[in-house]
């Protein structure tokens, strides 16, 4: 999980536990006001605790096995009177929206584990931080095939439906099975409107379901980031560099700025793969277009078959319904 994240939501954490504490000394403060004879049966189980524990502490002999019982029976006539009252019958009792670790975020003690709610929250944060919509519009699950045209695509005995098909299972299995995947590397090549970023934005949500830490990028802000990286040598760049899976999207709009663009990929690539870190890229180039624009150098860094797989998509824009690039 990224540091970053994980205090902002340590900080949210604080925020509602402290606005918990506020709501449950108000409503003890009103109930002190307003029913008094149930104030008292709350300041009798208090004492019951405290003077418990001090006879525990100094090794004084007390039935302490009998704590439970009374506690309960105390809680019991709270619960009747409040409800008497009008109020809930929980009105008193501990707020909090987790009830596994009561809005701490972790469970575990000594050794700590992520609550649930944690993890739920670190992976809406992460969506919105990547661009996804959090709403689960761009998964898997909501891949439409019917989108894509049926007849055979020109010379081939498969339709646009069928490669699309398979790719889409290609993808679904990659972002399964990391860091296993069968490659570590993806290489998405086609025209626009072919489905390329709906199939990065499905593997991102399945890697962040599965807690991996991925980072999704368009080329145009990544190429901002190296140029700036670059020229300031501030660690802009450092989680492009670090995250697990980087996910670059449309590589091959960015502008491209002599002896920079070129240069700052290769590194890029360069240092992820001596990591051993992996990188999925969609573009709009063809293989030849991608090695003339990048250098053979980068496109065979990046091309390795040893260790990455490219999927060329062909067909219509599902989006015009215009021929694409064959």
């Amino acid at each position: 999980m990224r540091e970053d994240l994980l205090k902002e939501l340590e900080d949210e954490f604080n925020l509602i536990r402290a606005e918990n504490e506020r709501t449950e000394i108000l409503r003890k403060e009103e109930i002190r006001r307003m029913a008094p004879e149930i104030h008292q049966l709350v300041q009798e189980r208090e004492s019951l605790v405290f003077s418990t524990l001090r006879s525990i502490l100094s090794k004084e002999k007390t039935d302490a096995g009998s704590l439970p019982e009374r506690m309960d029976t105390l809680s019991a006539a709270i619960r009747t009177k409040l409800t008497e009252k009008g109020y809930a019958s929980d009105f008193l009792s501990p707020i909090y929206r987790c009830p596994i670790c009561e809005d701490r975020g972790w469970t575990g003690n000594p050794l700590r584990e992520p609550c649930s709610c944690l993890k739920k929250a670190y992976q809406q944060k992460l969506r919105k931080l990547i661009g996804l919509s959090g709403a689960g519009q761009e998964s898997f699950e909501k891949f439409d095939l019917n989108l894509f045209p049926a007849e055979m695509l020109p010379g081939k005995s498969y339709s646009q439906r069928d490669q699309m098909n398979m790719f889409r299972r290609i993808c679904e299995k990659w972002s399964a099975d990391y860091p296993q995947s069968e490659s570590r590397d993806l290489l998405l090549s086609g025209a626009s409107g072919l489905g390329k970023t709906f199939l990065l934005h499905a593997m991102a949500e399945k890697l962040i379901e599965r807690d991996i830490n991925v980072l999704l990028i368009s080329a145009y802000r990544l190429i901002e980031l190296l140029r700036k990286d670059y020229f300031s040598n501030d660690n802009n760049a450092e989680d492009i560099f670090r995250t697990d899976v980087l996910m670059i999207d449309d590589l091959g709009s960015e502008p491209l700025m002599q002896n920079v663009t070129v240069e700052q990929l290769f590194n890029l690539l360069n240092e992820r793969q001596t990591h051993n870190l992996s990188t999925v890229i969609s573009t709009n180039l063809t293989l030849e277009e991608f090695r003339n624009r990048y250098t053979e150098r980068t496109a065979s860094r990046l091309m390795d078959r040893r260790f990455c797989k490219v999927l060329t998509l062909e067909g219509k824009d599902i989006r015009t319904g215009g021929a694409g690039r064959e």
